[in-house]
This record gives C-alpha cells, structure tokens and sequence, in this order.
C-alpha cells in the first residue's frame, strides 16, 4: 500500500501506542501463570476489539491509479497487504519486530524456555502444505502425527519489583533552645537564622531564574533548528520530483512504445475510476 509519507508516519505510531496497550493488557492477564507463544499472544491480541479513534488515523490508499514499473519495463508486484491492516496489531511480523521488543525493554515480560509436545511435520508434508495455500490438509501419515518433546521459547509476564516507600522525614522548624541565651543574644540569634533562610529562598529564586531563561534559549534553537529543517527536507523533497521528473523524460525518450502502453493503461484506468466515482 502506498501512501504520503506524513500519513503514513502518523499511522504507525498510532498503531504502535495502541498496540502496546492491547499486548500489555494481554500480557497482564493471560501470561502471568502460562507462558504465551508469540502466535498465541498474537491471536489474543486481535480479538481485541480497536479503540474508535483508531480507524481516524489509517490513511486512504490511491493504489487504483498508480502503476509501478521495474527499469526492465515489467509491472511491480505489490507488497501483500497485512492481515489486519485496521488493528493497530496488524500482523504478526508487527508485533514481533516492533512491539514485544519494547515491553521487553520495559520489563513487563520475559523470554523463558519450556519443553512442549509438538506435532512435526515431515519436510515433504510441510512442502505439500506450502503449495495448497488455505486449502483442507491432506491426513497425515502415523510417523509424523507422534508428539514429540521440543525446547520452546515463550513470553511470561514478569513480577513488579516491590514497591520502596522512603521514610519521609517530617520538616522540622527552628526547635533550638534559647532558655540558656540572654534576651540580647537570642535575638542577635534568630536574626541570624532569618537571614540565612532569605539568603537560600534568594539563591533558590536565582537557580530557577536561570534554568527558565536557558529552557526559555534553548526552545528558541529548537524552533528554528525545526524550521529549517523542514525547509531543507522541503528543499530535497522538490529537488527529488525534480529528478524523478527528468529520469520519466529520458526513459520516455528510450523506450518511446512501452511509454505510450503505459500512458494507455493510465488513462484507462483514470476513465474507470471516473465511471466508478460517478455511479
């Protein structure tokens, strides 16, 4: 599927936050005590149902009027779409590569080993598999329906660390005593204290001071630092239309009979979409 890049970013990372709440929510309540295949945790996933902003972010497709073509002149084969392209798991490559590695960075699950009985298939029953696609299975022979023991790898929700709670120490006020002082010296004394107190309330006052004015520089920077990089990557992006604009012209040039069967199938497909858009 091909769309504009900006959507497209925006898509992703919506799926990405949307789908580490759906694994986490997976994860925390159904691997605690069994340990989840990454298939199984896959299925579970998608069985949740999406939230409804979701659906806002997935950008429209314009694969009807776009025809891709090799150097060699042969049509592009597309990419295969995802098997859920409207859940933001939308496949298991996804969840594998690129939401499990970050709840695993998080802690929240661990890969742990378990022997399980699986059923092998011979290399001949696995070939036969592959080339009937969806279609029903062909009975498998007695030799390769045995159960045998396999080392797994699976994902088990890890315990939360228990929770420190520091001793808050209770602020103390001015507990000296002054009993043994002159009237004189107690109150050259809590002077003296007051003024140590203003003086840190001023150096306090002064660090923050200091830390808005360089937050407030430093914010300044970045803003311009963004603008012109969004004026440079404009730049690139006019310079690339530019040069894939006069690579169209010189292959035009070159292959002068595979650019008007091209040209052809374009505006037919441009007719079509219009007869569609009008019904």
């Amino acid at each position: 599927m091909s769309y504009p890049w900006l959507a497209q970013a925006a898509h992703n990372k919506a799926a990405v936050r949307e789908g580490l709440k759906i694994v986490r929510k997976v994860i925390a309540r159904d691997a605690v005590k069994t340990p989840l295949s990454t298939a199984t945790i896959y299925k579970l996933a998608v069985r949740e149902p999406p939230p409804p902003t979701f659906a806002l972010t997935i950008p429209e497709s314009d694969e009807t009027t776009q025809v891709e073509y090799l150097k060699s002149g042969r049509r592009r084969t597309p990419a295969p779409n995802p098997p859920h392209p409207r859940h933001p798991v939308r496949s298991l490559s996804f969840l594998k590569h690129s939401l499990l590695p970050i709840i695993a960075g998080e802690r929240r699950v661990q890969h742990v080993r378990e022997t399980r009985l699986v059923v092998q298939q011979s290399k001949a029953e696995q070939k036969a598999a592959a080339s009937r696609g969806n279609k029903q299975p062909a009975p498998s022979t007695k030799k390769s329906a045995e159960p045998v023991q396999t080392m797994v790898w699976l994902w088990q929700a890890t315990k939360p660390p228990p929770r420190v709670v520091k001793p808050t120490e209770s602020v103390r006020t001015n507990v000296y005593d002054y009993s043994h002082m002159k009237a004189s010296k107690r109150k050259a004394h809590k002077a003296r204290l007051e003024l140590a107190e203003k003086r840190a309330d001023l150096e306090a006052r002064r660090k923050l001071r200091k830390l808005q004015t360089r937050r407030e520089a430093d914010r300044k920077v970045n803003a311009e630092k963004r603008e012109e990089a969004k004026v440079r990557h404009q730049e690139e992006e006019r310079a690339g239309l530019l040069r894939k604009a006069e690579r169209r012209k010189r292959w035009e040039a070159s292959n002068p009979i595979l650019a008007k069967a091209l040209a052809k199938k374009q505006a037919e497909d441009a007719q079509r979409l219009a007869q569609v858009m009008k019904s």
